[in-house]
């Protein structure tokens, strides 16, 4: 009889026991990083009444199992279940969550501890610690590495995470300014460059004999009237004998669309379209006025180019500003290979000139034309040297000065009193303005960046790149003369080294060459330090392909600086976990830096971990030695900032466990009541 009670009794603790898990589960549901329990049950010691015995089929006997009565149940475990809880969203930079295996680390005094609960805070020392605790959160600083600035290592000491929140960053000068994306291939020359085809060598066949062609632009010496030397020259040569043979084509006069009229000369002094046995022999010369079309032909041979379609030039005309019956007609081409200055030629002739008569102006005798650091034409008063002299086609003439347009971008024509003088010094805008020449805009690309001096000044730096016309275009490469300037009048003191160069660009549409240039930013004029600062067309700032960096293609203009590593002096505004655990700093400059790395705790057995209560946990033997490791690294899981884990205690589950606990305890309780009425009867035997 006392059996049966003392198993009852057994089983309404064990119950008990169940219930006290469950009931604390529930009373956790909430809390944060909270790990459930589970109830484990084992039976008890059992008496042997009686010995099993084997079957016996000598004697016809079968086997007889053993006798045995248990004596109740016992708790044999309580087990902590470490399954990953649910996430929930705070959006504060503070609170962590780890997504896979792994612990926070903390340090509680002398102890440390492990926790899965994320809900971490700043203290008074800018140490991240526990919220509720005060137990300092553990990770390894990060510090500049002594190789490279740009890079950041972690240090390998253990220790308290501190996140100084106002701390200063101090103001970094620009070293590097990458550009990337594409120039358009399809432009024109940003200044009318004359004949295109200027320095190209071509190779035909004519009569059974190869000839090398050779085009260029000879215009004799300026100024010129009558012109008595030719506006475009030919040289044929026979490499077999080294022997030249010259076609001139010259300029007998401008029509009214601005088209140069070509012909040859046979020294009659009448324009000529046909000659035959230039070369030699049968050959005919032909030129179109017309369509501007040259051939060469002898009988199956024949070469032809259009000379017109060769031309690069610019028209203007304007009215004499003394006869106004009178029309001048000027075309203009530039020698633009300098940054700082180009020679020039005006072809002209006026409407009242006797026939065939076109002079030229050539400025490589005299003053060229100035160019400011930012491409623009120079004005009067910033130059004395401004181009100055007389249109004189041999019947009529006109006294002019060159002078920049108000923003530089256009060259003006003006009216002068006498010849190769030019107005006083600011003057100039009260003479009347003849015509004006304007740059091609649309061949000229800009792009603007704040880059930053030593004490962490913004300047806003602007590059723009112009097409250039090559020497040699069937050489397969193109050209553009890139600019660097300071467009605000503060920064207008402060000199740039070079502030110009050329980058070219093969068949591919890459970049052949030099692709970093190196300028120099003299900051000490404003009390900074100077400053060296790469020009980046390469792509490797971005650590990509030359395909990444400055293209010409034939697509629209889209190149702009993507990067420049200066900046202002900063506070240390904010910070976020990233989810390698990397704690990242945000300064009020907007850069960014890293400023620890989280350590995570792995453990072979967590479920032998013991509850140190606060929602942490303590090592045991029976858990493993903590190997501690950072984020994503091994077996440990990733960060995820701005969330927490939440307990993993699942109520469903737990009040069906409450019911059956609570059965459990009451069929116990029925055990127990139901032996005390057999005792009670044993006892009332004796009456």
């Amino acid at each position: 009889m006392l059996r049966s009670l003392m198993s009852g009794v057994s089983g309404v603790k064990a119950h008990q026991t169940m219930l006290d898990v469950t009931s604390n589960n529930i009373a956790n549901v909430n809390t944060t990083g909270f790990k459930k329990s589970v109830t484990v049950f084992q039976d008890m010691l059992y008496q042997n009444v009686s010995g099993g015995s084997s079957p016996d089929e000598e004697n016809g006997y079968g086997g007889v199992n053993a006798l045995q009565i248990g004596s109740g149940t016992k708790v044999a475990a309580v087990q902590t279940i470490h399954s990953q809880g649910g996430l929930e969203y705070t959006g504060t930079s503070s609170d962590m969550m780890i997504q896979g295996d792994g612990y926070f680390v903390l340090a509680d005094g002398e102890s440390t501890l492990y926790t899965r609960a994320g809900k971490f805070t700043l203290d008074g020392e800018s140490n991240l610690v526990q919220v509720g605790t005060g137990a300092l959160v553990q990770g390894y600083t990060m510090s500049q590495s002594p190789t490279n600035p740009t890079e950041y290592v972690m240090n390998s000491t253990l220790g308290n995470i501190s996140i100084p929140m106002g701390q200063k960053l101090p103001a970094n000068a620009t070293s590097l300014v990458g550009y990337r994306c594409n120039l358009d291939s399809r432009v024109d020359s940003y200044l009318p460059t004359g004949l295109t085809l200027q320095g190209t060598n071509q190779t035909t066949s004519i009569g059974g004999t190869e000839y090398s062609i050779t085009f260029y632009e000879d215009d004799g010496t300026a100024p010129l009237l009558n012109v008595g030397s030719d506006f475009i020259h030919l040289e044929f040569e026979d490499p077999a004998t080294s022997t030249t043979t010259d076609l001139n084509l010259y300029l007998t006069g401008i029509d009214a669309n601005g088209v140069p009229q070509l012909a040859f000369d046979d020294g009659t002094g009448s324009p000529v379209y046909q000659l035959t046995g230039l070369l030699g022999g049968t050959d005919v010369t032909t030129y179109d006025p017309d369509t501007g079309l040259l051939v060469v032909q002898d009988g199956s041979d024949t070469w032809e180019m259009n000379v017109l379609d060769s031309l690069d030039l610019e028209y203007m005309s304007f009215t004499d500003p003394t006869d106004p019956t009178i029309t001048w007609k000027v075309l203009a081409d530039f020698n633009n290979t300098q940054a700082t200055e180009s020679d020039f030629k005006l072809w002209y002739v006026s409407s009242g000139a006797a026939a065939n008569t076109v002079s030229v102006y050539d400025s490589s005798t005299a003053d060229p034309l100035y160019f400011n650091d930012d491409g623009t034409f120079r004005d009067y008063e910033s130059s004395a040297a401004i181009p100055s002299f007389q249109l004189n086609d041999g019947t009529n003439t006109v006294n002019i000065f060159l002078n920049a347009s108000s923003e530089g971008q256009a060259l003006e024509i003006h009216a002068s009193d006498s010849q190769g003088v030019a107005p006083a010094a600011g003057d100039s805008a009260e003479t009347e303005v003849l015509s004006t020449l304007s740059q091609r805009l649309d061949s000229i690309h800009t792009s603007k960046v704040d880059i930053y001096d030593s004490l962490g000044n913004a300047h806003t730096l602007e590059v723009s790149w112009e097409k250039l016309e090559l020497e040699n275009p069937d050489s397969g490469q193109s050209q553009w003369r890139w600019r660097a300037w300071f467009p605000e009048d503060e920064d207008s003191s402060i000199p740039l080294s070079p502030n110009s160069g050329i980058i070219t660009f093969g068949e591919d549409g890459q970049i052949t060459g030099s692709d970093v240039f190196t300028l120099t930013a003299q900051f000490s004029a404003i009390g900074a330090a100077d400053s060296e600062i790469d020009l980046d067309f390469s792509g490797r700032s971005f650590e990509e392909e030359p395909i990444e960096g400055v293209t010409q293609y034939g697509s629209a203009f889209t190149t702009k600086a993507y990067y420049q590593d200066g900046y202002a002096m900063g506070v240390l505004e904010d910070y976020s976990v990233e989810s390698d655990g990397t704690i990242v700093g945000t300064y009020s400059n907007e850069q960014t830096r890293p400023i620890a790395t989280l350590a995570l705790a792995v453990f072979a057995n967590p479920s032998g971990l013991l509850k140190a209560g606060d929602t942490s946990f303590q090592a045991t033997s029976n858990s493993g030695l903590a190997q501690i490791v950072t984020p994503q690294s091994g077996s440990a899981g990733e960060i995820l900032g701005g969330y927490l884990e939440m307990s993993n205690v699942d109520l469903t589950e737990e009040f069906v466990t409450l019911i059956k606990a609570q059965r459990g305890f009451q069929a116990n309780a029925r055990t127990v009541t139901t032996s005390d009425s057999v005792l009670e009867e044993l006892v009332n035997l004796k009456r």
